[in-house]
């Protein structure tokens, strides 16, 4: 059923390939192996689109291919390090609003979660609010209590196109991996896996549900925030209902001020806020844009959106909190090997150039304020030192540039001056604090003990294991002699010219015994002995020279 899937969909994928201009990629890359090759040649002739520049037309084809591309296109529009500024600026224009579907929201509610909706709801608007690739957003008022409700609706027939799309995109980068560097440079598969997982998560709105009931818990002594309530029972893997919010979009300059809030505290209090949940939880936000932040007429500050969150592991967040300690303490040698340690993969030719970059680009934040830094700029910067050293991030360090960037948005939107370092800044010196504490001291030590007394623990067994390879003769010595092929070409070299020397000699006692045939009184096998070892002498220094060039 997969590759009937699959088939389908790589027929569209190929037809709109072909639409707009990227028939090389098709029939190059060995795409065209995964349908029939009589369809190619029937779609190969519309070339409307080459009046267009290539990013942009990646940026149509993104999204005529629907919901996994556009998202997969937006995952790698803040990639800077991985892609060209151009292409990376066209994905920023990516848009995931499409045309509302007809849906009977009724008969959904019926078949999803066995509830009459007359029964539950005092009311549902049966025209949608809102649209994306994924979901359609109804209202409604609970009978029971008369609260205003939103109830978020996956599209039919999503899951099986994205489970589909994301197949060939396996089978798309592991072709591109074999047919360019660059694929495989990147870890193109890498990173399609990882977005395998993001939008398989974003599918399941229970586990949306879960992630608003987490990050309720995480701030629930908090009172800048406010988390919308949910409704479990009328809820599931393709429904979610929540509480309606009613609030300011925290980029309304206007709205706000009309509101009587001050808008300085509230663009200091959503960069606060949005640190909070990366530093202090690692549990965040992965989409703050202005879309999806509102503000209370009391001036807290709503969330919406739960699907796409960061998550950082234990070890995680204590490298990022090495990360930000040395980067206010500017202790630029701890900095690039802390970078070393949070790496995918690394390859630092110069070290003290790259802490001289850093230096300056953290001195360039220590210095202006967010109005005179062009943020996206800034993060191109960032990437530029990366690529230079050939240094490869995990995503939740992209995930947490997108969402500063994005907050730097909403605080030039709202005519509000900060500066980055001075945002971080309490956290690190927090962290700083927290590390120096007995108790962490103690639980860093004990931690270590553990591992000692893990590896102890490990090494009979490690022992048992080597021993039996021994005696099953399964033990292999696998070892590496750089310049050894230099080191065979010269032996091989030595011999022929052994072989020469021996057939010359051996001409040359032809030559002078008078061996018959002669040949104007020469040996005629002594002088073809000569002549052919003067080729192959030949042969072989011509074969020097060129190694040598």
């Amino acid at each position: 059923m997969d590759n009937i899937k699959k088939i389908r969909r790589t027929a569209q994928l190929v037809t709109v390939l072909t639409k707009y201009g990227f028939e090389t990629l098709v029939t190059q890359t060995g795409i065209k192996k995964l349908i029939p090759q009589d369809f190619i040649e029937k779609n190969e002739k519309r070339k409307e689109a080459f009046s267009l520049s290539i990013y942009e037309r990646i940026r149509i084809v993104l999204e005529e291919l629907g919901p996994a591309y556009i998202k997969f296109g937006q995952l790698l529009s803040n990639r800077d390090d991985l892609l060209p500024i151009e292409l990376t600026s066209e994905l920023q224009k990516l848009q995931d609003n499409v045309s509302y579907k007809d849906i009977d929201i009724h008969a959904t509610l019926y078949e999803e979660l066995g509830i009459k909706s007359d029964e539950i709801f005092e009311e549902i608007d049966t025209d949608p609010i809102a649209a994306a690739s994924l979901s359609q957003v109804y209202v409604g008022i609970l009978k029971e209590n008369k609260e205003k409700v939103i109830i978020k609706v996956k599209r039919k027939g999503v899951l099986q196109i994205i489970e589909a799309d994301i197949l060939i995109m396996k089978d798309f980068a592991s072709l591109l991996e074999n047919y360019y560097e660059d694929a495989r440079k990147i870890g193109l598969s890498n990173i399609v896996s990882t977005f395998e997982k993001s939008i398989i998560s974003e599918l399941s709105f229970i586990e949306e549900l879960e992630n608003i009931e987490r990050f309720r818990i995480n701030f629930a002594k908090n009172e800048s925030v406010y988390v919308p309530v949910t409704y479990r029972e009328l809820s599931n893997t393709n429904i979610l209902c929540m509480e309606y919010i009613d609030g300011i979009k925290i980029s309304d300059k206007e709205k706000i001020i009309e509101a009587g809030l001050d808008t300085s505290h509230i663009a200091y209090t959503g960069v606060d806020l949005y640190l909070k949940q990366v530093i202090d939880f690692g549990f965040f936000h992965a989409d703050p844009h202005s879309g999806n932040i509102f503000v209370l007429n009391d001036g807290r500050i709503v969330f919406i959106d739960y699907g796409s969150m960061g998550r950082l592991l234990p070890d995680d967040s204590q490298n990022l909190g090495d990360f930000i300690i040395y980067a206010i303490r500017k202790d630029m040698k701890r900095l690039v090997r802390t970078i070393k340690k949070i790496s995918i993969k690394y390859n630092i030719l110069n070290e003290a150039q790259l802490e001289r970059d850093l230096y300056y680009f953290l001195e360039m934040l220590d210095s202006y304020s967010i109005k005179d830094i062009d943020m996206n700029d800034l993060t191109r910067k960032f990437s530029r030192i990366l690529n230079d050293n050939n240094t490869i991030l995990p995503d939740y360090i992209y995930l947490l540039i997108r969402g500063i960037v994005l907050l730097e948005g909403v605080g030039r939107e709202l005519g509000v001056e900060t500066n980055i370092m001075e945002n971080i800044k309490p956290y690190g010196i927090k962290l700083i604090k927290k590390r120096l504490s007995p108790t962490y001291i103690a639980n860093k030590i004990v931690d270590k003990l553990y591992n000692i007394g893990d590896r102890i623990e490990g090494i009979p067994e490690d022992t048992h294991i080597l021993i039996q390879k021994m005696i099953n003769n399964e033990l292999e010595v696998t070892h590496n002699v750089k310049g050894l092929k230099d080191i065979k070409n010269t032996i091989n070299r030595l011999v022929v010219a052994l072989i020469i020397s021996s057939m010359a000699l051996g001409s040359a006692v032809l030559v002078h015994a008078d061996m018959p045939p002669l040949v104007w009184g020469v040996s005629l096998l002594g002088f073809l002995g000569f002549i052919f070892s003067g080729i192959i002498a030949a042969i072989i220094i011509f074969m020097i020279i060129k190694d040598r060039n």
